[in-house]
């Protein structure tokens, strides 16, 4: 039922998902555009030079090899071996090529980290909204939201890079080299298993702070003490909250690998982040409900919709006033 009411939630305010892809294109534009305009030449030969001494083709087989799900040992060493030749012919061509490889790869790391950064400020303002409209049914622009929260946003997405996306970093590796060393005997289904895990680790951390923004923005509390609370808060009914997190994410996933599966181009990569997207917005409605829910606060579904503190949901019917004289 909570999942539902989520869902009703979520689609009654979906402009929001637009307004936030909106963004996110923005951002990203931004970040190319920039970057387009402060790269310099050494990031361009360690480009081209990763193009033309088959780095990138050997790096392609490498990851081709573990995603197989005919993962053999051999021919991943035999792949490595190829990519390790590879560059150090490269490097025997170019002066002070690791510096410059480094120094590259540094400056990717940055830009990489910064996008990370940017592109989540619109966590605490689609949450405000969506916190407005179950408390008062109303609607705030959200443009107008995203700029006032901005110091807020900052903070916040500096403790996220911290904390819980540095875990989502160690968990995407952990479960890579779980699959390498032992799943991988099992081929395709140790592919499927690895998957699995990874989705089921991804969403016990989302879990873990699924109430820190809900009691940020509700509580109007620092972001660091909202992240405490919204850890102690969550413990209480960390099972309930999981399985829905969990069920929301393995269907979004699910959907992407079987869109990915027919076709790969530009257009459905597209749509495949406008899904992860969605993915976030949602999981976010669904903590929202739930942490009004473990509050045991009342919420609007929709104008017309309630649901108290007991979680029984009411239907409110506005009367107009009608003068007597008129209506006879």
């Amino acid at each position: 039922m909570k999942i539902k009411n989520a869902f009703q939630i979520f689609f009654k305010n979906y402009n929001l998902v637009l307004k936030v892809a909106l963004t996110q294109l923005i951002i990203i534009a931004i970040f190319i555009g920039l970057g387009s305009l402060l790269i310099n030449d050494m990031v361009v030969d360690v480009s081209t030079g990763l193009v033309q001494y088959g780095v990138v083709d050997n790096v392609d087989a490498l990851i081709g090899e573990i995603l197989s799900g005919d993962f053999s040992a051999e021919r991943f060493i035999a792949l490595f071996t190829e990519l390790r030749q590879s560059i150090q012919i490269w490097s025997a061509d170019v002066d002070f090529f690791y510096q410059k490889l480094t120094l590259s790869g540094f400056l990717v790391f940055v830009a990489f980290m910064l996008l990370t950064y940017c592109l989540n400020f619109y966590t605490v303002p689609f949450n405000q909204n969506v916190s407005d409209f179950m408390s008062t049914s109303a609607k705030i622009p959200f443009f107008w939201r995203f700029f006032k929260s901005f110091g807020i946003s900052a903070k916040t997405q500096l403790l996220y890079i911290a904390i819980p996306f540095l875990l989502d970093i160690f968990i995407l590796f952990g479960i890579l080299g779980l699959y390498t060393t032992l799943l991988s005997i099992l081929g395709l289904w140790g592919l499927i298993i690895a998957a699995l895990l990874l989705l089921v680790m991804i969403s016990l951390r989302k879990t873990l702070f699924a109430f820190w923004i809900p009691a940020m923005v509700i509580n109007e509390m620092p972001v660091r003490a909202s992240l405490r609370e919204g850890v102690k808060t969550v413990t209480d009914g960390f099972g309930r909250v999981f399985w829905r997190i969990l069920l929301v994410t393995l269907f979004t996933y699910s959907l992407i690998a079987v869109l990915l599966f027919g076709m790969v181009n530009l257009i459905m990569l597209i749509v495949v982040m406008f899904l992860v997207l969605h993915n976030e917005l949602f999981v976010s409605t669904v903590c929202m409900v739930e942490y009004y829910r473990q509050s045991n606060f009342g919420y609007y579904i929709d104008k017309m919709k309630a649901v108290d503190g007991d979680g029984q949901t009411t239907v409110n019917i506005e009367i107009p006033d009608i003068d007597e004289e008129d209506y006879f």
